[in-house]
């Protein structure tokens, strides 16, 4: 294997695959060829996923980080246009210029593409406020498995974003953005998970109220915390005793959590989804087993960590589903949990994969299992595409110029849905639905009681 293509073995679920080749679509034209030529075709953004979805089985990778581009800012209906390649924070930096932001805020934000959030639907630690990334996407320009490329609008949207990009690639997005937040935070913290519990239900309640983690006893020891159960609360108000500089560092804390449990060994994340009510007995199970354990409790995304090789990570998937929880919340399937996909939800998406994908060219046997089928292609089509427009980044150079001149398009055309069951369904049993609402506002005594628990040592 040449060497500058081992990078893309793995992707940050650290299973391994082969590389068949890399190439480097420029723009949807060149992302449709690819597909028209090829089979196997496996899209990457910045390998950052935790389920093995970017991982290539003698699989050609389409790495996405050259259509990386903010295209068009709109300040006034609060809308950009952006390419799938382009990072997160980096967008966020240019969008800070103009008092703008997009809200999702995964712990990857440093690396992840916004092209990955989407066919994740990626949720983040703002979920308790903002939700998933689906939620503020309006529409998306994709080439399907057929080669076509098509405007999605959010009708369909759920045909591509969650499905983990096993029925099109992604290679443009309009996203809804917010005015940028002052942002504070408080620390909490208690030895009585009932107590974590309730408090949580009362700062759900609060609407300046955007961000909840949580972090276990071992988990918490090994950030430097001390030996409590730890709450990360985020205020987009002034209620946070923890402003500017102080604000910085303790979200420096929370991005920090998965780093040093991998620096200790726990390099192996996993995502379940719980009720808030079932977290105790989910939480002695772990302490029991000495598992590290932190996440979003805010929307019940707990983050399990584990050695390589550990057995009993299928037992946390086994008490996941004993306890009616999901297995993923927020990583999604991949290659790592696809055996533990309810059987409906399997064939709803074989469904819509086959609608799309009907030769099984996009990341095949992600999420559920597929067979790769051959495809008849013109030779000269795919001598081009795949020999003329391989890795070498010398042929990979952008004529800017030229690509500064391309017509935005400005309509988005909204079909009516083909498939309306399926869609209606697809809707209801998203494999990472589920993110609980805030209601209500907090009453003043609860107010009281917050505060005297973050004083409480």
């Amino acid at each position: 294997m040449k060497p500058n293509l081992i990078a893309y073995e793995t992707d940050a679920s650290l299973i391994e695959g082969n590389v068949a080749n890399v190439l480097f679509p420029k723009n949807a034209e060149e992302v449709k060829r690819f597909v028209i030529a090829g089979n196997n075709l496996v899209p990457r953004g910045s390998g950052s996923g935790l389920a093995g979805g970017a991982v290539p089985i003698d699989s050609i990778v389409l790495d996405m980080s050259k259509m990386n581009k903010l295209i068009r800012v709109d300040e006034t209906r609060m809308i950009a246009e952006v390419e799938p390649g382009i990072i997160l924070d980096e967008l966020n930096l240019e969008l800070a210029k103009r008092g703008l932001e997009f809200p999702v805020n995964p712990s990857s934000h440093a690396i992840a593409t916004i092209g990955g959030m989407i066919a994740t639907n990626a949720v983040g630690s703002r979920a308790i406020k903002y939700g998933r990334t689906s939620n503020w996407v309006s529409s998306i320009e994709v080439v399907n498995g057929k080669g076509e490329i098509l405007e999605i609008g959010k009708a369909d949207l759920m045909e591509f974003s969650g499905m983990e990009g096993i029925t099109g690639i992604i290679t443009k997005a309009k996203l809804k953005l917010i005015r940028k937040r002052l942002r504070t935070a408080s620390v909490m913290k208690s030895l009585d998970i009932v107590k974590i519990i309730e408090t949580i239900k009362k700062l759900k309640a609060i609407s300046e109220v955007s961000m909840i983690e949580f972090f276990d006893k071992k988990t918490s020891k090994i950030m430097g915390l001390g030996e409590e159960y730890h709450l990360i609360v985020e205020f987009e108000s002034e209620q946070g005793k923890l402003k500017g500089l102080e604000y910085e560092k303790v979200m420096g804390i929370r991005d920090s959590s998965y780093p040093k449990l991998a620096g200790e060994g726990y390099s192996v994340i996993e995502d379940p989804k719980i009720f808030l009510e079932k977290v105790p007995e989910f939480l002695d199970y772990l302490e029991r087993q000495d598992i590290p354990v932190f996440g979003h409790l805010g929307v019940g995304i707990l983050h399990p960590c584990f050695k390589r090789g550990d057995k009993r990570i299928e037992e946390v998937m086994l008490l996941t589903k004993k306890l009616h929880g999901q297995v993923t919340g927020e990583h999604g399937y991949g290659l790592s949990k696809k055996k533990f996909i309810e059987p409906s939800d399997a064939k709803l998406i074989e469904r819509v994969k086959k609608r799309h994908d009907p030769f099984n060219k996009i990341n095949p046997n992600k999420v559920i299992d597929t067979k790769i089928k051959k495809e008849k292609v013109k030779k000269d089509i795919a001598e081009e595409s795949l020999e003329n427009f391989e890795e070498n980044e010398e042929n990979e150079t952008i004529n800017n110029k030229e690509q500064e001149k391309l017509e935005i398009k400005e309509a988005i055309h909204e079909e009516s849905i083909n498939n309306a069951d399926d869609a209606e369904e697809l809707m209801k049993n998203n494999l990472n639905n589920g993110i609980e609402e805030e209601n209500g506002l907090l009453k003043s005594n609860e107010n009281n009681e917050i505060k005297e628990l973050e004083n409480e040592k």
